[in-house]
């Protein structure tokens, strides 16, 4: 870490303080209505537009979020959930703990869900939302619909394609009217990144693969640059490897059987393991240990938190994650 990059204790403390601060700004509204608002309503009253129409709100007390990021979103604009997604590594997240706490909210209800025919629709109904936010999922129309059915639902901004963490932020703090607050949490994110990128600047220009462990037989890789993952490591300087674009391509598998493990010729290769004795059984492997990026310790394995963090990118993580993850990035490029 150097002298300008500021402590994790830091970056929670000044973000405890921006919630706190902003708590102050958060107003009562009153009346919402779903979807299929007209043109000539005023943006600024709140109407955002989303993969299948629009959402005009002035009142949101009542928030559900489906996935992580949208609970880390609405905690970013000043607003507790009423229950929102758990995380698979912690049922909630450190960051988004300390910005409940600083918001002076109880723990949401927490629930979960593997694909779209286990969304608790009877238990989301059961809290009474006046918002659904759903900003971080892919959803069909028909799950959308059936959202709308129980409060007005905010979905991506694109059908089929994610958010960027800082539009998520935007359309979520602006769709519940506390944008002042949104863009306070969206310069520091944008800070830590931009402190991080520039205290380690020997990441510039490294080539970079992301790879997901996920069993001893089988590796997959991100190859899309619009990723929130993939963005996020852009960001600090690195370069996806051009490799990546051929996956994207159809012209390399972006899942890699063992035979195929020397496609990760990266400066750097992010890898993670999701269970702790894969890694063990990757160790035993001549044709893993042999990798350069193995063989020279520029192979970088986010922690369980980290890579959840990185999975699910938002303005309220990244003050967490920017630094300490830069800097394990350049001591692996230094070795």
């Amino acid at each position: 870490m150097t002298p300008n990059s500021p402590s994790p204790s830091t970056a929670t403390a000044v973000r405890r303080r921006l919630l706190v601060s902003s708590a102050g700004l958060l107003i009562a509204l009153s009346g919402c209505t779903g979807s299929g608002t007209t043109d000539g309503e005023s943006a600024s009253a709140g109407r955002v537009e989303d993969a299948f129409g629009a959402v005009q709100i002035t009142k949101a007390e009542r928030v559900v979020a489906l996935s992580v990021s949208d609970a880390d979103a609405a905690l970013a604009s000043g607003v507790v959930p009423v229950a929102m997604a758990e995380a698979p590594v912690e049922p909630v997240m450190p960051w988004a703990q300390d910005a409940i706490d600083g918001l002076g909210g109880e723990t949401p209800e927490l629930f979960e869900w593997t694909t779209e025919d286990t969304i608790p629709f009877e238990d989301i109904a059961s809290w009474e939302p006046d918002m659904i936010l759903a900003t971080g999922s892919i959803l069909s129309q028909d799950t959308y619909d059936q959202l709308t059915d129980i409060a007005p639902t905010l979905t991506t901004a694109e059908e089929g394609a994610a958010d960027s963490w800082k539009s998520q932020t935007e359309r979520v703090s602006k769709v519940i009217d506390q944008q002042e607050h949104g863009e306070t949490s969206i310069e520091a994110a944008q800070s830590a990144i931009d402190q991080a990128a520039e205290s380690h600047a020997a990441l510039e220009g490294k080539s970079f693969l992301v790879a997901l462990f996920r069993s001893p037989e089988e590796v997959g890789v991100l190859p899309d640059r619009d990723s929130a993952t993939v963005r996020f490591f852009s960001e600090l300087g690195l370069e996806l490897d051009p490799v990546a674009d051929e996956m994207t391509a159809g012209k390399v598998p972006d899942t890699l059987s063992l035979e195929k493990l020397d496609v990760l010729d990266s400066d750097v290769i992010v890898g993670y393991f999701p269970d702790a004795g894969l890694r063990e059984k990757y160790e035993e492997l001549s044709v893993f240990s042999a990798l350069p990026a193995v063989e020279d310790g520029r192979f970088y394995q986010p922690t369980d938190e980290e890579w959840r963090g990185l999975r699910s990118v938002s303005a309220l993580a990244l003050p967490e994650l920017a630094e300490p993850i830069a800097a394990k990035l350049e001591k692996s490029t230094k070795r």
